[in-house]
């Protein structure tokens, strides 16, 4: 789920406080349900902020969801990722993801975390196993 022109245009003002976030997550509560009524076994990535919203999600989902708060540690890798996305025409900068993590709250729900660097596939791969899931990966091999 992306964030519509006038959110976008919010955030880049340094306006993300002035949103009103609901309706943008009952489009997310939306879009999962459609997924989920395509197929049982599905990753969403979202970013999500406020634990408010969590906690939205959570209860319209529970006991079908697992959160993983993919942490990154390294943040010049995080900042020269963005700004490479950002050259091909991602809305989300550098600078503007410093900005948002302003309004960002450590998770208090339950979730799973994995580091988002070295390790990144084995720590995945361990995740889809507790999961009773597994994932083919580029190299053609199943984990």
């Amino acid at each position: 789920m992306h964030f519509d022109k006038k959110m976008l245009a919010a955030i880049h003002q340094r306006k993300f406080h002035e949103l009103d976030m609901g309706p943008f997550y009952d489009r997310v509560i939306g879009d999962i349900f459609a997924f989920q009524r395509r197929s049982e076994d599905f990753v969403v990535s979202q970013a999500i902020y406020q634990e408010y919203y969590r906690e939205i999600i959570l209860n319209s989902f529970s006991p079908d969801i697992r959160f993983v708060w993919v942490k990154t540690e390294d943040e010049y890798l995080q900042r020269s990722r963005l700004n490479a996305r950002a050259a091909t025409g991602n809305p989300i900068t550098g600078e503007v993801y410093e900005y948002m993590q302003s309004f960002w709250e450590p998770p208090k729900i339950p979730h799973d975390v994995i580091s988002n660097g070295y390790g990144l596939e084995e720590q995945v791969s361990a995740l889809l196993d507790s999961l009773g899931l597994c994932v083919q990966w580029m190299d053609g091999e199943e984990n």
